[in-house]
């Protein structure tokens, strides 16, 4: 069975703080349209949901990454990598959502 490395598994570990943190950057961007009547309530809500759907995969991206220390299976990993992989997915829509609703420069 292939045992992933002490250096890879750290680098997932910062991966998914990092992945934290930015997953509550855009929940808070959600939060922070609330306010704003230009948007459309849908917009703002969708926002958010995307913020939401992002941390909750980054705290299973998390799990996973502090779990490969007492299982650092390559199995184990893969379903890290899953979970970092839909973060940055609900990351992407997120995006595409907010260049909807704020104005070109």
């Amino acid at each position: 069975m292939h045992e992933v490395s002490k250096q890879t598994i750290e680098t997932a570990q910062k991966h998914a703080q990092k992945s934290i943190e930015h997953s509550k950057e855009i929940q808070e961007l959600g939060k922070s349209l609330q306010t704003d009547d230009q948007i459309e309530p849908e917009e703002k809500e969708r926002m958010e949901a995307y913020g939401e759907t992002m941390h909750e995969h980054a705290q299973k991206f998390q799990y996973l990454a502090h779990r490969l220390t007492e299982d650092p299976s390559a199995d184990v990993f893969s379903e890290a990598v899953e979970e970092h992989i839909k973060v940055n997915q609900a990351h992407i829509e997120a995006i595409k959502e907010f260049q909807k609703i704020e104005p070109p420069a």
